[in-house]
Formats: structure tokens, C-alpha cells, sequence
């Protein structure tokens, strides 16, 4: 162990070379840039510093990356992949804020960036049934254009404006956890040694928390609405209000205006030609965490 003289102070060039890291001209840099679809639009305030050119520049995974994305509880709760995308992504400054219409577009781009374009995919054929492993270009998912114009027309309700807005990663990610978790306790009251009446009292307690959840999801779908006397509604406390006390009219109406805006939204397919009997189809890419990093590890 060394001593340092007591009082001692290293003047600023001593301290710039130990500052210095002779390795970091060997560290990750951005290999790839990319366009959100949705233009940096519907990030809150801070969450993202966006170039001028609008293109966030995106690293491959770090070692501790790697690690991470393969580990099944990060990725569960959703942590790991925030982790992950503020690692290679420093222009994101809170990645539980991405709306999801960016939310593929920049997980293809890491993957992209760590390992290149090609990834292999396995496809069943309608026709023969033959299962095979494939090659495709992820990059053809890049550029796939979302018409974001729509969250920017409003539905009409009872003279008022309603505009929606993309939920963000935070919002899908604990839906898909609750849902998850309601999932597994209906299971274990199915199997439980219950009578009807303590099994009715437990389902409809679960029932009551998936219907909450909804709710949630439905307020985090509206961005504002204005009234017919231009009154611009845009807290969040005033809509979940709202939307708990108005008629289901308006709840089919506002449904029937994201599936509208859902089916604009085009498609990830993959063409493929059947190994066996030479069919020619198209397939959906199913885009899934859990095995999208593991692949290619």
C-alpha cells in the first residue's frame, strides 16, 4: 500500500493522467444511427435529448449487457431492458418513457448494432408443415413507415375533442405483469381446495384488480381532450374521473379509434420460401425479448 504524504495535492496535470483511461480509445462507440417512427413526439420532458437530424445514435451491448438480457428476472420486470437501452442508448435518459411505436425500433437497433444484420429464425409451412431455420435482414424492419398522424387527429365525443397518445414502456410493461400475476392466481383458485362461495369471493377480487389495471391503461391512452367551449383537459386526474363516470359509449369509442390506428400500423412479416416444398408465404415476426438477445449470444 502506498502513503500519501499528509496536505499532499497533485497539481492538474497528475490529475488529468490519472483520469485518463489509455483503454478508451478501444471502448463502444455508436455503430449505427437510427429514426424513431415517432419522431421524438409524446416523451415527457428530459427523457430524451433528440439531434437535429432527429437520428439517436446506438451502441452495441456491453459485457454487462450481455449478462443482463439473459438473465429471466431482469427481463421480466422489464428492468433489464431499460437498463440495457440507456447503456447504448445515451440519448434516452429514461427508457421506461418510450412510447411503444419506438419501442421495436430500437431494440432491433441495439440488436443490430451488437451483432449485426442477420438473424435466424425458425418458420413452420402452412402448406407441408416442414419447420426450418431461416435467415433474414432485420433491417427491412427499420424503415417501416407508422402514420404517428393519427394520434394527432382527435375522435369526436359528445361535441368534446378526444386525442390519444401512445402508452409508454412502463405502462405495457406493468400491464403485462399484472396480467401475468391475475393469470397465476386464477390458476391456483382454480386448483384450491375451496368451496363456490370462497372461490366466487377470490375471483371477483381479481377481476376487480384486472378492471383497475384497464382503467389505467385506457386514462394512459388519452392525451388531452378539449371541450366544446375549448377547454383544454389534461390532467391526468380529471380524465381518470371522467373516464370512470361516463357511459360505455365513450369507452367503445375510444376503442374502436386505437383499432383504428393499430391496423394503420403495418404489419412485421417475413417472406419465406419453404425448404421442403418450395411454397412461397408470409409469416409474422414475432418479436419477443426473451430469445430476441439470446439467439445470437
Amino acid at each position: 500500500m502506498v502513503e500519501v504524504p499528509e496536505n499532499y495535492s497533485m497539481n492538474p496535470d497528475q490529475m488529468a493522467q490519472m483520469q485518463y483511461n489509455p483503454l478508451q480509445q478501444y471502448m463502444r462507440q455508436a455503430s449505427i444511427y437510427i429514426k424513431l417512427p415517432s419522431g421524438g413526439l409524446y416523451y415527457p420532458e428530459g427523457t430524451i435529448q433528440l439531434p437535429e437530424n432527429k437520428e439517436i445514435p446506438v451502441m452495441p451491448m456491453s459485457t454487462r449487457d450481455e449478462i443482463t438480457v439473459n438473465t429471466p428476472d431482469a427481463l421480466m420486470n422489464g428492468q433489464g431492458v431499460v437498463d440495457m437501452i440507456h447503456s447504448c442508448c445515451p440519448s434516452i435518459k429514461n427508457a421506461w418513457m418510450i412510447p411503444i411505436t419506438d419501442l421495436d425500433t430500437i431494440l432491433i437497433g441495439i440488436r443490430i448494432a451488437s451483432y449485426g444484420e442477420k438473424m435466424e429464425y425458425t418458420s413452420t409451412c402452412p402448406k407441408c408443415e416442414n419447420a426450418d431455420n431461416y435467415e433474414i435482414d432485420l433491417r427491412q424492419f427499420m424503415d417501416m413507415p407508422v402514420n404517428m398522424s393519427l394520434y394527432a387527429q382527435p375522435f369526436e365525443y359528445k361535441g368534446m375533442k378526444v386525442f390519444v397518445q401512445p402508452i409508454n414502456y412502463d405502462t405495457l410493461n406493468k400491464q403485462n405483469l399484472e396480467n401475468f400475476e391475475q393469470q397465476r392466481l386464477i390458476t391456483m383458485v382454480n386448483s384450491a381446495d375451496l368451496n363456490a362461495e370462497e372461490k366466487q369471493k377470490r375471483f371477483t377480487e381479481i377481476f376487480r384488480t384486472m378492471t383497475g389495471y384497464t382503467l389505467a391503461n385506457i386514462v394512459g391512452s388519452i392525451e388531452k381532450i378539449i371541450t366544446p367551449d375549448n377547454v383544454i383537459v389534461n390532467n391526468e386526474s380529471h380524465i381518470q374521473d371522467f373516464v370512470t363516470n361516463t357511459e360505455r359509449q365513450f369507452y367503445d369509442a375510444l376503442k374502436n379509434y386505437m383499432e383504428k390506428i393499430s391496423k394503420a400500423i403495418p404489419e412485421k412479416t417475413v417472406s419465406t420460401t419453404c425448404a421442403e416444398c418450395k411454397n412461397e408465404y408470409k409469416s409474422p415476426f414475432t418479436f419477443d425479448q426473451s430469445n430476441f438477445f439470446a439467439y445470437a449470444s
